[in-house]
């Protein structure tokens, strides 16, 4: 199978230098709205059962899942081994695998969600959504959070602005140096509301909707599989 070039750009990001830090970095950079989008996805978990969270990295959705909902059986995956590490330390009794979205270690329909923040923007959307059918339930549903590029020219302003105050905060926070200079790039012609959109239809999702937060630099899909 090709690597999608998102492959890279999760290797080059994210590393055993900046783990430790991660969940300080988003706080800040998101002016504490991770933690709202965040909730938005919970909301969206309405029953019990059995949550595949995506890129779980550190391990913060899986934290308010498990503490939120009751009776959830949450199991997480990420790309990077440092990331888990940091999550396993959280807690203990997490179910972890070091492994990618696109080819997922898990039999047919054995989970009744996945959820994923932050990693649309690096991946084949098509495979991901493919592997997401297979490994959910009938009525199981998907949801799936990342940022946007906002489309208001003011935000756009205020945009690129915040990002030139994040690459000089970059030569300061040096493990985060590459991030903070290209993260706007990748945001900006990422595609993956339409493209995820797209793919979900195309395989049979039903009830796909979007919803666009914090003046539309943010948004969640979901949808379910019938």
């Amino acid at each position: 199978m090709q690597i999608h070039q998102g492959y890279g750009n999760v290797r080059k990001f994210f590393n055993s230098e900046n783990a430790s830090s991660y969940d300080s970095i988003v706080h800040f950079t998101t002016f504490g709205r991770d933690s709202s989008w965040k909730k938005q996805i919970i909301n969206i978990i309405t029953n019990q059962g059995s949550v595949l969270d995506l890129a779980c990295g550190t391990g913060i959705l899986s934290s308010m899942l498990t503490d939120n909902v009751v009776m959830m059986r949450v199991i997480g995956l990420d790309l990077v081994f440092d990331y888990l590490r940091i999550a396993k330390k959280k807690r203990k009794n997490f179910l972890l695998t070091n492994g990618t979205a696109e080819i997922l270690p898990y039999k047919c329909e054995c989970f009744d969600f996945v959820v994923s923040s932050y990693l649309a923007k690096y991946v084949d959307i098509k495979r991901v959504v493919d592997e997401c059918w297979r490994i959910l339930n009938h009525d199981g549903t998907i949801v799936f959070h990342d940022f946007t590029y906002p489309k208001n020219i003011l935000l756009q302003n205020f945009w690129r602005a915040y990002f030139v105050i994040l690459k000089m905060m970059g030569y300061l926070v040096k493990s985060w140096r590459v991030v903070f200079h290209e993260l706007c790039q990748v945001i900006r012609t990422s595609g993956w509301v339409a493209q995820m959109t797209e793919s979900l239809e195309e395989r049979g999702f039903k009830n796909v909707s979007c919803k666009y937060y914090t003046f539309g630099m943010a948004a969640i899909i979901s949808a379910i599989k019938p």
